[in-house]
């Protein structure tokens, strides 16, 4: 084995005990005290309830919200959820396996950077710059502070899918636009226009059509987000104030600081002028860093803003390949090894600051907790339906009863989305569904369509029962919008089938 083979090899397996150090805490007993993670873990038991009850696309978490049920799951990012459900179906905890989404997530997306980085740098500063994303502060934030599954998952993607587009992966580049859309909506709000612009200052035209076939593919989830948010209390809630985290976003930016002087020594590294992609990153890395900080707090003032971003530190994802890529750069000098010492010198700085992230504390907990407990999992119900004004605050004594009227209920079949029963009427009477009515909810009175009145302040459903015996029917489904949007996917999914089966001309 030659020096070059067994330098290789050395910053490989660096690489891999890079990974194992910092995933070290995930694999302890217990799960992670984190902000969000044990919200994730039950948004993840019911969204599966849901899914094995038959519901898909899913959109309406029955069991949330103390079993009234609501649309969470039309809203904010499902791709952690079908990956999580497919991890439980074949054998493992949910906690597990939103742990294993968040180790998996960071395992591939150090993989497909440094594959990235490969096509401008050699192995040993491409194994450097991989290290310093898996140390770097806003992904151990990400990961031990907040458990936020949805945006580490949306970060490996977004590198996934970069690799693809560098290597011109057409068949990994489309499913991953399509996987990032669902990942988590803010990033991918980050995301797409990113990668999107690193087409065009590339020239890489020949991947706009993949990546045309990706939005199209995740169209079942953006589009009824988009097209029904005005159902839902979203725009009228202020879910979080962008100035209590400028404090945040100032100590993951001072932690930063070694990616930020990676750029700078960069742009006195060499005579040559800079490539697009040197000033593309040089761009993100350091508006992204202005964005963080109360600079910009006029620009947090723009409720827009401020709704659908919510944290300016969410800014530092765009870090995750830009910090990286300047890192990897001076590595890759080999005239002046001042520049190798100088990013050498940066991770371990990050490697340093990283262990502080790490000391999170982990809980045991048995199953049932995350599978029984039916809170909403948001911060203030910014997704419960505007019509409703009482917010139940516990739950129903039982799913079915009489609201008005004399009658018997005799329930056959009950689950989160579907009812059937028997209802035996004395009289002319009213059945209230303690469940929350969303569009996609109908109803048969003996297999004919009849109305749903849900104008109370609960917003629950009723449905007016004739005297005598009568087999009532309720089921959630696709309303028509949405199945359009499920059509759109279908039909982009089996274009992106047949364009890649399909021999294209060589221009």
């Amino acid at each position: 084995m030659n020096k070059e083979i067994r330098q290789r090899v050395f910053w490989i397996i660096v690489l891999v005990l890079t990974c194992f150090i910092v995933l070290f805490p995930l694999v302890r007993p217990g799960f992670l005290v984190t902000d969000d993670g044990s919200w994730m873990v039950i948004r993840l038991s019911a969204f599966y309830q849901s899914l094995r009850e038959g519901q898909f696309p899913v959109r309406f978490l029955g069991r949330l919200n103390n079993s009234y049920g609501y649309p969470v799951a039309n809203f904010l990012y499902p791709g952690f959820l079908y990956i999580g459900s497919f991890i439980h179906g074949i054998g493992l905890p949910f906690q597990t396996s939103v742990e294993f989404i968040l180790a998996g997530s960071l395992i591939s997306g150090a993989a497909a950077l440094f594959l990235w980085l490969r096509y401008f740098f050699d192995v040993r500063a491409s194994a450097i710059g991989a290290i310093s994303f898996l140390t770097s502060p806003y992904i151990l934030y990400d990961v031990y502070k907040r458990g936020s599954v949805g945006e580490i998952l949306a970060i490996a993607v977004c590198l996934i899918a970069l690799y693809a587009l560098e290597a011109k992966h057409r068949w990994l580049f489309t499913p991953a636009i399509a996987l990032l859309a669902i990942s988590h909506n803010t990033l991918a709000m980050f995301f797409v226009p990113v990668l999107f612009g690193y087409i065009f200052i590339k020239q890489y035209w020949d991947l706009i059509v993949p990546f045309i076939l990706g939005v199209g593919m995740s169209a079942f989830f953006w589009l009824p987000a988009i097209f029904e948010r005005h159902t839902v209390r979203f725009d009228s809630v202020v879910v979080s104030d962008p100035a209590q985290y400028f404090s945040v976003s100032a100590v993951i930016l001072l932690h930063g600081l070694p990616f930020l002087a990676a750029a700078l020594c960069s742009f006195f590294q060499g005579r040559k002028s800079k490539k697009a992609e040197w000033w593309y990153f040089f761009m993100l890395l350091f508006g992204s860093a202005v964005l963080t900080s109360s600079l910009s707090a006029s620009v947090w003032q723009n409720s827009t803003i401020s709704k659908f971003i919510q944290f300016p530190f969410r800014f530092f994802a765009l870090w995750i390949f830009a910090g990286p890529w300047f890192i990897a750069s001076l590595a890759n000098e080999k005239k002046n090894r001042v520049w190798f010492v100088i990013a050498l010198a940066s991770v371990v700085i990050l490697f340093i600051q990283s262990f502080p992230y790490q000391r999170s504390e982990s809980v045991m907990r048995p199953e049932g907790f995350y599978s029984s407990n039916e809170g909403t999992t948001t911060v203030a119900n910014e997704y419960m339906p505007k019509r409703v004004s009482f917010v139940p605050t516990k739950r129903a004594s039982s799913r079915m009863e009489i609201y008005k009227g004399n009658a018997l209920i005799d329930e056959i079949r009950v689950t989160t989305d579907k009812i059937d029963s028997v209802i035996r009427a004395q009289e002319e009477s009213i059945v209230q569904i303690n469940s929350l009515y969303y569009p996609g909810w109908g109803a048969l009175l003996d297999n004919k369509p009849i109305s749903i009145a849900y104008d109370n302040p609960a917003g629950v459903m009723r449905v007016a029962i004739p005297t005598g015996e009568h087999h009532l029917y309720m089921a959630f489904r696709e309303t028509g919008k949405r199945f359009l949007a499920d059509a759109i996917s279908v039909i982009f999914f089996m274009v992106y089938i047949i364009w890649l089966f399909v021999p294209r001309r060589r221009i």
